[in-house]
């Protein structure tokens, strides 16, 4: 929280200027002095606060995912109706990727130019509620009989978040293309029913079993690692 008395700047809004630096310019040329300079937070205070620049590019990436995750009264709500659920979900997902642009863009380019390993993972640790939540609506649809079996959150979260990093991703190929806009109200609109439609038709679909549990298959955590466990026993 900013420090009214004194107008100092606060640790969240050197993390907004470093989510947008760190997605425009990548992590190799964005300089702490110049977020310093430009947020009024010293250097020193910066690296109070986070470490050094690598903490700071980790927290950042870390409030980019939190900020592409629906808000927590669309995660804590339930629904008697299977398809309604998923629609204010898969409409509360694209949402919160239309209104972050700049956090798409750092996860885009931490997937093409990668700043973090695989001791990082933490970082991705608020993606479960997201993802419960998303199996949970799966689970009532398909026990309901109002989606299909073979589809998991995996799945799911797979379809959703590659239609919606389309509109950052590829709206200078869309526009030079196919001569779309995606950037008009009419086109957002569009893209917004596109990616329910989608994913609805996805679930709902009369598709012949395949005989799969899903399309798509998560790598097994080694459960005799003692490092994903707590001291109180659970994981981390």
């Amino acid at each position: 929280m900013t420090d009214l008395s004194s107008g100092a700047p606060s640790p969240n809004e050197v993390v907004d200027a470093a989510i947008t630096a760190f997605a425009r310019d990548g992590y190799a040329a964005v300089k702490v002095e110049a977020l310093a300079k430009q947020t009024g937070m010293t250097k020193r205070m910066i690296h109070y606060h986070f470490g050094d620049k690598r903490g700071l590019y980790m927290r950042a990436l870390q409030v980019a995912l939190e900020r592409v995750s629906p808000p927590d009264e669309i995660l804590n709500r339930s629904h008697a109706v299977a398809v309604e659920g998923m629609r204010r979900f898969v409409d509360a997902l694209y949402h919160a990727f239309l209104d972050n642009p700049d956090a798409v863009r750092l996860i885009l380019r931490e997937n093409l130019d990668p700043v973090t390993v695989d001791e990082d993972a933490t970082v991705l640790s608020g993606a479960g509620a997201v993802a419960l939540h998303a199996e949970g609506l799966l689970l009532a649809g398909q026990d309901a009989g109002a989606f299909r079996p073979g589809i998991t959150a995996v799945d799911l979260l797979t379809l959703i978040s590659s239609l919606c990093f389309f509109r950052v991703g590829n709206a200078m190929t869309a526009q030079r293309v196919s001569r779309v806009d995606l950037g008009t109200r009419r086109n957002i609109d569009g893209m917004r029913r596109m990616v329910i439609d989608a994913v609805l038709a996805f679930v709902t679909s009369n598709i012949s079993y395949s005989g799969y549990e899903s399309y798509l298959e998560a790598d097994q955590i080694p459960v005799e690692d003692p490092d994903l466990y707590s001291g109180d026993g659970g994981i981390v």
